[in-house]
Order: C-alpha cells, then sequence, then structure tokens
C-alpha cells in the first residue's frame, strides 16, 4: 500500500516536470530567449525580435525599390532605343552629345549649296563633298543643311525635317537639329560651286581624284545603314553569289528633252547597246544590271536583251515630271536612284554616260576592271 502511494507521487512529479522541461529545453535553444525568464526579459526579447523584424522589412522594401527603379530604367532604355530606330529612319539619330557640343574647339559650319531648283540628288552629293572638304580645311565640323531653303525634294516646304540625313549620315556624326539646338559656336554659310573643288564629270580618267573621292566620302558622308541594306537584299535576290556583272546606265528625259546647258551630251541607244553586246561577248558575263530613269531607253534596252539583263523594278527608277506629286513619291524616287547608283558602284565593269550620277558611281566604287564612259562634248 505505501508502496502504491510513492508510485503515484513520482507520477504526480514526473508529470509536472515534464511539461518544465520542454519548456526548458525549447527556450534554451532559442537564440532570442535565456534560460531565466522573468517578465521584464521577455518584454525586453520581444522588443528584440520586434526591431529585428522591421529592419528585414525595410531592407526588402528598399530592394523591391531598388528592383522597380531598374525595370523602370530598363524599359525607358527599351522605349528610348524604339524611338531611336524610328527617329533613324527619318535621318535625326540623336546621340546625346550635349556635353561635346560646346566644347572650345567645336565650330560648327551648317552649309547650304548655291539655290538650284532643278538639280538632282547627285548634283548636290558632289557639290556636298566639297563643300564639306572645304570647311574642314578651314577648322569647322560642317553640317548639310538641305531643309532651310526651297528645293524640289522638300516640295519647297522648309519645315520639314533636313532630307540629306534620310539618305546620308552628317560628317562627325552629328545631325541638323542637334547643331541648332544645343551648339554655341555656329556659323551659317552659303557654298558656291567656284569657291570649292569637287569630284568632276572626268574623274573616272584619273585614278589619283577617284581614290580621294572614294575614302573621303567612306569617312564624312557615309550612306545609311537602312539603304545599305536595301543593297545587299537587292542584289541577292538579282544576282545571288555571282560578282561577274557588266553595269550599263543611259541617262534620258531632261538631258535630251531639255539639253541642258554645260551639260553632257548624251549617247544614243543603239550605240550602248551595240557597245554592250561587244562587252558582254568578249568577258562573258553572268548578268547585266541596267539603270536608268527614262521608260523609253529602259523598253529599247530590254528588247535587246534576254533574261541575262536585271534591274530592281520597273517602277523604282522612272523620273518624276511632275514633283509636286506627293513627298512620299519624290522621297521613294531618290532612295531607289540612290540604290541604283550603289549598285552599279558593285559591278565588276561598267558602261555609262558623263552624269552626275555617274561621278557619284565612280566616287563609290573600290575600283571596276573595265569601264566605258561616252563624252560627246557639252549641250
Amino acid at each position: 500500500m505505501i508502496y502504491n502511494i510513492k508510485i503515484k507521487k513520482n507520477k504526480k512529479k514526473f508529470r509536472k516536470n515534464k511539461p518544465r522541461f520542454k519548456k526548458t529545453l525549447f527556450h534554451s535553444n532559442n537564440f532570442l530567449f535565456k534560460k531565466k525568464h522573468s517578465f521584464n526579459n521577455k518584454y525586453r526579447t520581444k522588443k528584440v525580435v520586434y526591431k529585428h523584424l522591421k529592419f528585414i522589412y525595410f531592407l526588402k522594401f528598399i530592394i523591391i525599390i531598388l528592383l522597380l527603379l531598374l525595370l523602370i530604367r530598363i524599359q525607358l532604355k527599351y522605349f528610348s532605343c524604339i524611338n531611336d530606330i524610328e527617329i533613324e529612319n527619318y535621318g535625326l539619330t540623336f546621340k546625346r552629345k550635349m556635353k561635346e557640343y560646346n566644347k572650345e574647339k567645336n565650330k560648327f559650319a551648317i552649309f547650304s549649296r548655291t539655290r538650284c531648283p532643278s538639280c538632282g540628288l547627285f548634283s548636290f552629293y558632289i557639290i556636298h563633298l566639297g563643300c564639306i572638304n572645304y570647311y574642314l580645311s578651314k577648322g569647322y565640323i560642317p553640317i548639310v543643311d538641305l531643309q532651310s531653303f526651297k528645293n524640289r525634294y522638300n516640295l519647297n516646304d522648309t519645315s520639314v525635317y533636313n532630307l540629306w540625313e534620310l539618305f546620308f549620315y552628317q560628317p562627325n556624326n552629328y545631325t541638323l537639329e542637334e547643331v541648332k539646338k544645343y551648339a554655341k559656336n555656329v556659323e551659317n554659310f552659303i557654298c558656291t560651286d567656284n569657291l570649292i573643288s569637287y569630284p568632276h564629270y572626268n574623274i573616272n580618267n584619273n585614278y589619283t581624284s577617284m581614290n580621294f573621292w572614294h575614302k573621303f566620302a567612306e569617312k564624312y558622308m557615309p550612306i545609311k545603314n537602312n539603304i545599305m541594306n536595301e543593297v545587299k537584299i537587292n542584289m541577292k535576290k538579282l544576282f545571288g553569289n555571282s560578282k561577274n556583272i557588266l553595269g550599263v546606265m543611259i541617262r534620258g528625259t531632261d538631258y535630251i528633252k531639255n539639253r541642258p546647258k554645260y551639260h553632257p551630251i548624251q549617247p544614243d541607244v543603239k550605240q550602248v547597246i551595240s557597245d554592250v553586246k561587244k562587252f558582254d561577248k568578249e568577258y562573258k558575263y553572268d548578268f547585266i544590271f541596267f539603270a536608268t530613269e527614262d521608260e523609253e531607253i529602259r523598253i529599247k534596252f530590254l528588247s535587246a536583251f534576254d533574261n541575262k539583263v536585271k534591274i530592281v523594278t520597273k517602277e523604282d527608277f522612272i523620273q518624276i515630271e511632275n514633283y509636286n506629286s506627293g513627298i512620299n513619291k519624290v522621297l521613294n524616287y531618290m532612295k531607289n536612284y540612290l540604290i541604283n547608283i550603289i549598285i552599279l558602284s558593285k559591278c565588276l565593269d561598267i558602261i555609262t554616260s558623263r552624269t552626275s550620277g555617274s561621278v557619284g558611281v565612280f566616287v563609290l566604287t573600290k575600283g571596276f576592271r573595265h569601264s566605258k564612259v561616252y563624252f560627246l562634248g557639252y549641250y
């Protein structure tokens, strides 16, 4: 009986000690609590835990804010790239070089050529090359301005963007709009033909001159990337991987109808066809690339050859009779004219008459194996 009572007491003690044992064990393993507990200690530990959690939440908040700012920055950069691509199509690629604009050495010369309401694209091209060379020699950074005066390409609307920058980059990669907005040292000039030296009609006979202007144009008047990409696409489509190509260009329209004074006389189409056949018989070309802005000449030339003759498309390079027919039509003509000239410059051999366009061909080319340029005097 007594034995039984002792057992009961021991059981009770065991039961009482069991939860206390667990509690002590739990709290002893917790780094925030001590073995001995009191009301003040518990209050202090809770306060420590609260401060610790508050600090962690604060860190999380800061990290989230930083991530959001980073995301916003990435988004803004992405959209700015899209805007740059859109602006690129209009030739106004903003490089955000404001810190460089107003250095003491940066003097800008914004120039236009002498008023020429009927001048073509490559008439501007060869004169602009000479003007850029002239103002560089005077210590300026030249900027081509085809916006501030009336011409056939902006349809007499001087409020439109600088049309030159649709097709060519400016020297040193500045733009007309950037310089007008941010540059302090700016002077405006009219660049006259008699002030400068520039590529002439006889450039094909002077290798030194041709080599100089080719390297100069590559450096100071590079063609827009989107134009060069279209050239590559067209050449791949027309010629595949062939390099054995004869380029032929004949000028008609206003040269024949109006016979502009001091401009080169153009050859007869029959004479050109005869010479092309002789070249083809001797050198056995894979393709003949033909370019003209005159539809009558195109029909005569194509009828004299089989499928060996390639053109960009029938509609791409037709002379515009009325330049007030719409800015998009004018710009499309200018672009396709430029593409045809670039393709001609990449042919193995060339047959052409003397025009501003053919001067452009010899500026852009790295060299032809054989060339024939008709010179029949001037009107």
